[in-house]
């Protein structure tokens, strides 16, 4: 977690959509999954290696791998992700009531509303 101020608007019209001023306070919780997220992803190296060679797949790197989405071995690791992101949103949730209780205790008229939430490793059908 990072207490900030907003020390200059360089958008004044989506700073004003976003409720954002100048020497604003803010807090950012940068937190996801608590490693679940990196377990998926070693797992996801490991047993998928093979993988998009069965399905006549070249890659680039060794580090990357992929499934179709729809073949058994895609369905499983999209269910991982997702379980992975729903953990993270979980414990940003957690964390912002913990941070906004701390917050309200000393400063009770304070408010810390939302302004975005985003997992930064997301895995979506497109």
């Amino acid at each position: 977690m990072e207490v900030q101020i907003v020390d200059r608007i360089f958008d004044d019209a989506a700073a004003q959509v976003m409720g954002l001023r100048e020497q604003m306070v803010c807090v950012m919780i940068h937190s996801g999954s608590r490693g679940l997220g990196y377990q998926v992803c070693d797992d996801a190296l490991r047993d998928l290696r093979n993988v998009p060679a069965h399905y006549g797949i070249e890659l680039p790197d060794r580090q990357l791998v992929c499934a179709p989405v729809n073949s058994p071995q895609g369905e499983h690791y999209l269910g991982a992700m997702r379980a992975a992101i729903n953990c993270a949103l979980a414990n940003r949730q957690i964390l912002t009531q913990i941070v906004r209780d701390a917050f309200t205790a000393v400063a009770p008229a304070a408010a810390l509303p939302l302004l975005y939430d985003v997992s930064h490793n997301t895995c979506k059908v497109e």
